[in-house]
């Protein structure tokens, strides 16, 4: 089908056709016309703002909290984390009575994270402990106060305690999501534990944070790697 277009001369007022040429550039011109005006009244699409969620192994809501991975695995402990500290005896642990000169006592300084079992008792989610040698002489145990355990959190690395020599180093336990608990005593040649930084001294508390990079052992001695952990909580001075 062809269309004839024609335009009025402006002399004679007779009807012309319009060459071809001519034809398409009028078309092209109406064709721009009606993209600028349709362009002109489309509506801004404004794109929604992009929101990071949260991952699993971050902590969000409480700043008490250890979170890393264990063999792949996320592990992420948080909330009221209970301070501690005291003084054990690994002799009277052991029913060994502890006599004799004995330099095996140490300082413990930690905050671990617990639930309440069916029976109503407490039971240990995840624990990171500093420990320090403490020279004791015969049965009595050497006085202890805020400053030594601060004191004891001062470094910023330390290597592991381990069952042969559980009284200087750092201590770590967790329970994966079967509740099997898995703990740091063991073999740790190459492991560290970081303080990055230590708030203020305060009477029974100070808040740590750090790092940790090392082997956990369960029961029946099979070993998991505990990677890309980090902590925050506050460890009883």
């Amino acid at each position: 089908m062809f269309i004839t277009i024609n335009h009025l001369d402006s002399h004679t007022n007779e009807l012309i056709p319009m060459k071809q040429s001519n034809v398409i550039k009028a078309l092209t011109v109406l064709s721009l016309m009606s993209v600028f005006v349709i362009g002109g009244c489309k509506k801004e699409v404004v794109k929604p703002t992009t929101i990071n969620t949260v991952t699993v192994g971050q902590s969000v809501d409480s700043a008490n909290f250890l979170r890393g991975f264990l063999d792949g695995e996320p592990v992420k402990f948080e909330g009221n984390a209970i301070a501690y500290h005291g003084y054990v005896d690994p002799d009277s642990l052991q029913g060994q009575g502890g006599s004799g000169d004995d330099h095996d006592a140490y300082y413990q300084s930690g905050s671990k994270w617990v639930i309440l079992t069916g029976a109503g008792l407490a039971s240990t989610n995840a624990s990171v402990e500093i420990r320090s040698l403490a020279v004791r002489v015969f049965v009595s145990p050497l006085n202890a106060n805020s400053s030594n355990y601060y004191s004891l959190l001062g470094a910023p690395i330390y290597a592991f305690s381990t069952h042969q020599d559980p009284s200087k180093g750092a201590y770590v336990s967790l329970r994966d999501k079967n509740g099997v608990l898995w703990t740091s005593a063991g073999d740790q040649d190459g492991s560290t534990l970081t303080i990055t930084s230590r708030g203020a001294n305060m009477n029974s508390y100070t808040v740590v944070s750090g790092t940790i990079t090392c082997k956990m052992y369960d029961a029946e001695g099979n070993v998991k790697q505990l990677t890309n952990a980090i902590y925050t909580a506050a460890l009883g001075i």
